[in-house]
């Protein structure tokens, strides 16, 4: 048994020496090579989020370009007299909306939605000048709108503002969006969209709120 220790201490010494050198070896063999590590892969519906949110920008900005810099622009919102020499308007031409729906249709910009929201404000617009609730006097300010733009809701604007629109507190619903688009200086414009056919429209702008072509709802609000 005494023989038989020093033998044991000798193994197990060469088996751990052994050991030890073979891991350095392999150390020194892996020096230098490049680990490959999984890349951690956001979920599907998070890269269909960062996708859209893209989209909506460009479309945003697409929209303010051509409202900006198109030479001709649909208006749907052209008022009539009942006599030539009226010094108020008493309704709206209707037929010059019907045009210009057909007009912005063409764009692809807006959804269905939108559009019929537009021709619902011109005929509101006209009901309340005809039965006399909102007043329009010939070269002024009707009684159910500002002096400002409904497309911005906004006098003044930085030059070639769309080319720096964002978008802020983007909410989606399934195919729909909600989020106010800004060119900063704390400014802000409500908007909503949806995505029809796989392609995001414009169902909805602050300016053109149902509410705001309304002179009763005015007097309460304003």
């Amino acid at each position: 048994m005494h023989n038989l220790k020093p033998i044991f201490i000798c193994l197990s010494t060469l088996f751990l020496l052994s050991a030890c050198g073979g891991t350095n070896k392999t150390d020194k063999t892996d020096t230098g090579k490049i680990t490959i590590r999984t890349p951690i892969t956001p979920p599907l519906f998070v890269v269909d989020r960062i996708d859209d949110s893209v989209k909506l920008t460009a479309l945003v900005r697409a929209l303010y370009k051509w409202h900006e810099t198109a030479e001709i622009k649909p208006n749907g919102f052209v008022p009539t007299k009942r006599n030539p020499g009226d010094t108020l308007n008493t309704g709206m031409d209707l037929k010059v909306t019907e045009v210009a729906i057909v007009n912005l249709r063409r764009l692809g910009f807006f959804t269905e939605d939108f559009l019929n929201d537009y021709k619902n404000i011109a005929v509101r617009m006209d009901k309340e000048l005809r039965d006399g609730s909102s007043l329009w006097p010939d070269g002024e300010l009707p009684t159910f709108n500002d002096d400002v733009d409904e497309w911005c809701n906004c006098q003044d604007f930085p030059d070639n503002y769309w080319e720096k629109l964002t978008l802020a507190n983007l909410k989606f619903n399934d195919n729909e969006a909600d989020f106010k688009w800004t060119w900063g200086d704390n400014f802000f414009y409500h908007t909503k969209a949806k995505k029809v056919a796989g392609i995001w429209k414009i169902s909805y702008l602050e300016g053109y709120d149902m509410n705001w072509y309304n002179w009763e709802w005015q007097k309460k609000h304003k």
